[in-house]
């Protein structure tokens, strides 16, 4: 018997590259499953789920009554409890690692979109303004502090591409050794000395229970040099109203954001009027290249695993 594999979401609106990489006699079938109740529906004869942002919590793994691997579109899988999956024997696999040169280059375009006014500038010419000394007041890059909250693979990928500009690097992180950092250049430290000593902070954290909201109005309070605050990693880690008001008290200057809280943000987002704060869409992680990585390397987990090729599944 073929087996069924359900594509939960997707955010590109095909899903002819998975079928190139699933088992050729499998189903597959595609939704934009956005609730517990839609993924139950429509999962719970299924043998495998490819996901993406689709909620796979504890409930939903309990009402699987056949699946026997999920494999996430994606770096994070916060979208899955783990745990429950590990209970139930349902594996689940991701595919990490598959957009870090794009959310690098993403996060080095922020930061210098931010620091040299780009997308102000380009509004203000744009509506026929012609003054160069509009938007922040702009200090030289080289000899900047650029904090890294978390130095995983991307934010050591950023610390190559800011020291190319000539920022001193620092980072805080309790996964990495100190001699790892040193031949990075990269010096390690608490979050306090990160938030007193950075001039732009830019979040590279996961998303867990112990993560969420971690950049509240505690720590826009500690970042003592008006810093530029940078978020590519997840909305989830800012409380998003105490860095609106650290934008409006100016403990902040300004913030560059490719990940909100709700995407796309409510109309009623006080982030969304400030004309220091650029916002994008979510797209630090695109490419042509990209996309079709992790689209094929998510199909490919469910294909080795039924293959039974477990080295070449990449399990969480």
């Amino acid at each position: 018997m073929s087996l069924k594999v359900v594509v939960t979401d997707c955010s590109w609106g095909n899903i002819d590259v998975e079928k190139e990489f699933l088992p050729k006699d499998a189903i597959v079938v595609n939704y934009q499953l956005k609730t517990e109740e839609e993924v139950i529906e429509m999962c719970y004869d299924a043998d495998a789920i490819l996901s993406e942002y689709a909620p796979i919590s504890g409930r939903v793994l309990k009402s699987l009554e056949k699946c026997q691997i999920i494999s996430n579109s994606a770096t994070g899988f916060d979208n899955i409890d783990v745990k429950v999956a590990e209970e139930l024997g349902i594996a689940v696999a991701n595919v990490p690692g598959y957009c870090t040169y794009e959310v690098a280059d993403h996060t080095m375009s922020l930061i210098l979109a931010a620091s040299r006014n780009i997308v102000l500038y380009d509004r203000a010419v744009k509506k026929g303004e012609w003054n160069y000394e509009i938007g922040l007041k702009m200090d030289r890059l080289e000899g900047q502090v650029l904090g890294l909250a978390g130095f995983g693979r991307i934010a050591q990928f950023v610390a190559k591409r800011a020291q190319g500009f000539g920022f001193k690097v620092i980072a805080n992180t309790s996964h990495v050794k100190k001699e790892f950092a040193d031949a990075l250049n990269v010096k390690l430290v608490d979050i306090d000395e990160l938030l007193a000593e950075s001039d732009i902070i830019s979040c590279h954290m996961p998303a867990n229970e112990d993560t969420i909201g971690y950049f509240n109005k505690d720590k826009f309070d500690k970042m003592t040099k008006n810093p530029i605050f940078i978020n590519t990693s997840r909305g989830l880690l800012v409380n998003e109203y105490d860095l609106a008001e650290a934008l409006e008290n100016k403990k902040i200057r300004a913030a560059a954001l490719d990940v909100l809280v709700d995407e796309p943000p409510m109309k009623n987002n006080k982030l969304l009027t400030f004309e220091n704060v650029i916002i994008t869409p979510h797209a630090g992680f695109f490419s042509k290249t990209s996309l079709r990585e992790v689209r094929s390397k998510s199909a490919m987990n469910v294909t080795n695993f039924f293959g039974k090729d477990f080295e070449k599944v990449n399990f969480v």
